[in-house]
């Protein structure tokens, strides 16, 4: 039924309009033209199905299209074309109107656009040749301001209607005529002159590296004739860091003689440019009104100033945990990095250097980690696992980091940087060899005899004791001779593991009646002294020779075969319980009426305030012992308690013991024995006032700083000074190394708060004592942190006269603040030239 209503409203169309092909336009609006989607409908090629050039105007082709049926019940219809009622005179414009109307007028709105093709005589001004037509219910109207006539015979103008529907686009082909125009007489006809294009805007533009930015031209026909089909391209030279964006081209339809139109160009700049001046060339290809082309170019600069920043990576924070590394242990040590440039780095490597057996390995992995690129101001994070060698000594020790990365250019640069790794002291770690339950002749031994000489080699260490070398040999070779091999080897001894080794000696008939000392010497290594110098134990035992025929003769010996103090480390001006344990060392002879008095060094130091004095000094009682006897081979102890002066210097003193003392006969003997006693000296670091203000900012850079002292008497070893705590931080450790007594230094480091609130921070002192203790001193400090203070809008209100007068107070505070950090400078390096001095 509604395919037969189409087919009726056709029909009534059809006797409506007896003229297909062709609709006149001027003051008149009785014709019309009807185009229906049953004709004219272009292919997909392009190729119009519809009006056919050799055929007659009046002649209707209709061809039915059996793509989709509800495609045949829309039908659009020409009903005005309007060109105005005046007459229209060569190279004047007018305006065109054309109304369409689509049926059935229940059909809803659909686009539909009208493009006006290439003509003879006319050609649109100033706007495209292709216009939406605006829908009121079932008419549709598009209107064309400026067409253009330039006085030609030809009233046609070919169009093209296309519109969407059901999800496909159609197209219809026609023409229309225009017949109020006049056309030129041939006597008013004369040759079109030369047009002139030129660049008239300003040929140079201001651009920064890294943006993009528009091309302003204004192009100018600078002849009396009209330039026709202007087409303008940009044109950059090859390896020019500016690129073009789109197509590089503009198109004007003409410009008449004597007016300018304005295009304009889209160009990057690469963030990588040169600051300097850039070439566009622009050319030009027209034609006039009699269809002679012309050809031109000029030329455009681009001023490009680049205040980019190359990329520069450096570390901004590392993070060692523990602080104090073990041997043997992991330590994971992680950086920040930062991009202090505008430019992004790429292809980062970053490589720990100084990895070595002898100092530290990677845990696991390898020696480098990457990172793909950091912008720039932005940070990234790496971490690296490293094991301290067993060998490294307790202290600081330097690694470096390299880093190697490209800029966008594929320029490559290089840097490092060096960092500390604190290593506990390796003291008490190694191997320790003993000699236990020897066994040797503890009598008198005749000519031709053998002499069993036993022990027990134990390894009272925590570290493997390897290439164990073990020789006993005699000090006379003409009385006493090896029986067996006087040398052994053992490959290693674990901990607490011992091994039992015997040698065998034989007396000759030219030994004398002496006592001959057979010498015990154990050297041994450990991973400690892996390529140093060998760990070496030492033990002495007496055989005693009788010589057939000659009386027993031996002389009792009076030893102090050991002794301990409490503490083992003998602080100065501290007491100290001193044990002592007397050995007469003969088998068969007491000795008695013994006295023992103890003397100690003096001290030699001219500075001190007890010069003169001794070092030692017994405390609630004298420094002689009275022993009324000792039987042979026993032993006597005997305590004391002592006071160490004060400014005894740190090291081990000496205090010898004097022996006086008979045997059963009555012959009187003396002796000494030299007793050495380790002192250490208490360590003493002294701090000053931290300064810092009492507010900050989050983000803000605030400056730390603190001055510290050695007040005490001995050096302290592999100081450092850091700063810990929840904020990121600017210079935060400062390597001191040894710092001699009597001596003072300074802190100075920046933190940067991230949170509002009070912050507590810490400033960690530590270094190692005399006696190689790690000591740390934490010194805690607090900062009120508040958010950022916003502009003041007012301040971009502020009138000339009052900026002035804000500038004017900046440059007095900054003078102010140079000043004070001129005299802070003057002030210390006085202090220490005065300290100097005093020296």
């Amino acid at each position: 039924m509604r395919k037969l209503i189409s087919i009726v409203l056709i029909l009534l169309m059809l006797i409506q309009t007896p003229i297909w092909g062709i609709a006149e336009g001027n003051s008149s609006k009785e014709q019309t033209t009807k185009i229906s989607t049953e004709t004219h409908i272009n292919d997909q090629n392009g190729n119009n199905n519809g009006n056919n050039d050799n055929k007659d105007n009046n002649e209707e082709d209709i061809t039915t299209s059996e793509e989709n049926p509800e495609d045949s019940n829309v039908s659009i219809i020409i009903t005005d074309v309007d060109s105005g009622e005046t007459t229209i005179r060569p190279n004047n414009t007018f305006t065109l109107k054309i109304a369409l109307k689509v049926y059935p007028e229940t059909t809803e709105k659909i686009p539909i656009y009208v493009q006006l093709e290439k003509s003879d005589s006319f050609s649109p001004v100033g706007t495209g040749s292709r216009k939406k037509a605006v829908p009121d219910k079932s008419i549709y109207t598009v209107t064309f301001d400026k067409i253009y006539y330039n006085g030609g015979d030809n009233t046609t103008i070919p169009i093209t209607i296309s519109y969407d529907l059901n999800g496909k686009t159609r197209s219809i082909s026609d023409y229309i005529s225009i017949t109020n125009i006049s056309p030129s007489k041939e006597e008013d006809k004369k040759t079109e002159g030369d047009p002139n294009i030129t660049i008239v805007s300003s040929k140079t533009i201001s651009g920064q590296a890294g943006e993009s930015l528009y091309v302003p031209i204004t192009i100018k026909n600078s002849s009396d004739s009209w330039a026709r089909n202007i087409t303008v391209t940009a044109e950059i030279e090859g390896g020019s860091p500016i690129a073009l964006r789109g197509s590089g081209h503009e198109d004007i339809y003409y410009l008449r003689g004597g007016k300018t139109e304005d295009i304009q160009f889209r160009v990057d700049i690469d963030e990588y440019a040169e600051s300097k001046t850039y070439p566009i060339k622009i050319n030009f290809q027209f034609y006039n009104s009699d269809g002679k082309s012309y050809t031109g170019s000029d030329t455009v600069y681009i001023k490009v100033e680049n205040k980019n920043k190359k990329p520069l990576i450096s570390i901004n924070k590392i993070d060692i945990k523990p602080e104090v590394s073990e041997a043997d242990k992991p330590t994971k040590v992680g950086f920040q990095l930062i991009n202090n440039g505008t430019l992004e780095a790429r292809d980062i490597k970053i490589s720990l250097g100084g990895i070595g057996n002898d100092t530290f390995t990677i845990a696991s992995g390898l020696n480098s980690r990457y990172i793909d690129r950091i912008s720039g101001g932005k940070t990234a994070y790496v971490e690296f696992e490293i094991i301290p060698s067993i060998k490294l000594p307790g202290g600081s020790h330097g690694l470096d980091l390299v880093l190697n990365y490209k800029d966008g250019t594929g320029q490559s640069y290089e840097d490092s940087s060096k960092f500390f790794v604190n290593v506990a002291s390796n003291k008490g770690r190694g191997s320790n060899l003993i000699i236990e339950n020897l066994i040797y002749p503890d009598g008198a031994v005749g000519h031709n005899k053998d002499v069993n000489i036993g022990f027990t080699l134990k390894n009272v260490g925590k570290m493997d004791a390897k290439n164990i070398k073990v020789s006993v040999e005699s000090s006379d070779q003409a009385a006493i001779v090896p029986k067996t091999v006087s040398i052994k080897k053992i490959e290693s001894l674990a901990p607490n593991q011992s091994e039992r080794l015997s040698f065998i000696f034989l007396t000759t008939k030219d030994g004398e009646t002496r006592n001959y000392p057979i010498n015990i010497t154990v050297e041994y290594e450990d991973d400690l002294t892996e390529g140093q110098e060998k760990h070496t134990l030492t033990q002495y035992v007496g055989v005693y020779i009788v010589k057939p025929g000659d009386d027993i003769k031996t002389t009792p010996k009076l030893i102090i075969d050991k002794y301990s103090f409490e503490p083992n480390l003998v602080r100065a001006g501290e007491n100290f319980t001193m044990s002592l344990s007397f050995f007469n060392t003969n088998s068969q002879k007491a000795v008695r009426n013994i006295k023992i008095f103890l003397t100690a060094e003096e001290k030699t130091d001219p500075n001190s305030q007890s010069s003169g004095g001794n070092v030692f000094t017994p405390v609630g009682s004298s420094n002689t012992f009275y022993i009324d006897s000792i039987p042979p081979k026993g032993r006597v102890e005997k305590v004391i308690t002592m006071f160490t002066v004060p400014d005894a210097k740190a090291k081990t003193h000496t205090v010898t013991a004097n022996f006086e003392y008979e045997d059963s006969d009555g012959t009187q003997y003396t002796a000494t024995e030299l007793i050495g006693v380790p002192v250490v000296q208490q360590s003493k670091l002294e701090i000053g006032e931290i300064s810092l203000p009492s507010e900050a900012f989050v983000g803000e850079a605030i400056p730390i700083s603190v001055e510290f002292y050695n007040t005490g008497k001995v050096t302290l070893y592999n100081m450092m000074v850091k700063l810990e705590g929840n904020f990121q931080t600017e210079d935060s450790r400062y390597y001191i190394g040894n710092f001699e007594m009597g001596t003072s230094d300074y802190f100075e480091g920046t933190i940067i708060p991230e949170e509002t609130g009070e912050l507590t921070g810490y400033l960690v002192f530590t270094y190692e004592d005399s006696s190689g203790e790690v000591v740390e001193i934490r010194e805690e400090f607090t900062l009120n942190v508040m958010e950022a203070m916003p502009m003041d809008e007012s301040l971009e209100d502020m009138a000339p006269e009052e900026e002035s007068k804000g500038f004017k107070g900046i440059w007095i505070a900054l003078i102010l603040i140079a000043a004070s950090i001129g005299g802070f400078i003057f002030y210390k390096k006085k202090k220490e030239k005065g300290m100097a001095l005093d020296e």
